[in-house]
């Protein structure tokens, strides 16, 4: 996508990161953007610290994707 000039972010949890990374690499992408954000755990957290979490993923990705790197 991001070769065909459409705006993209990749999503990955924190014990993926540097598997991303590599992958990136691999393609000949190493500046894709990664947005690398902490794992989820619903059974632990309440409702309220998972709809913050996600707002805060939700913004960054925002800004990746408008270039506010």
């Amino acid at each position: 996508m991001i070769r065909a000039g459409v705006p993209a972010v990749g999503l990955v949890h924190e014990p993926f990161a540097t598997l991303a990374g590599l992958q990136v690499a691999q393609v000949g992408m190493p500046d894709a953007p990664i947005l690398i954000y902490a794992r989820d755990l619903p059974e632990q957290e309440s409702h309220e610290v998972l709809e913050k979490k996600a707002g805060e993923v939700a913004d960054r990705a925002a800004g990746l994707l408008l270039g506010a790197r």
